[in-house]
């Protein structure tokens, strides 16, 4: 099977599933358990590359929610300042 084949899988999947996205921390859990049960059974290369991308993941999780913790904080204060204003 060849990468441009993968991703054609990962496109078919996103096109076909009705269900709504789950959470991003919920992804990197199942990833997470997957690579706790697969540790014996790949690679160093395979299980760093997965590794990698999960790293990638948290760090894009982490950002979303700074993100939305910062834009909270924003509008609460803009809120406070209208009440005072």
């Amino acid at each position: 099977m060849t990468q441009d084949q993968v991703v054609e899988m990962f496109r078919e999947h996103a096109r076909t599933d009705t269900t709504e996205l789950p959470l991003l921390n919920t992804i990197i859990l199942d990833l997470a358990r997957l690579l706790a049960e697969s540790r014996g059974k790949l690679s160093k290369e395979n299980f760093d590359a997965l590794i990698r991308i999960g790293g990638a993941l948290y760090k894009e999780g982490h950002s979303q929610y700074q993100a939305r913790t910062d834009v909270g904080a924003i509008m609460k204060s803009a809120t406070e300042n209208d009440k005072q204003g």
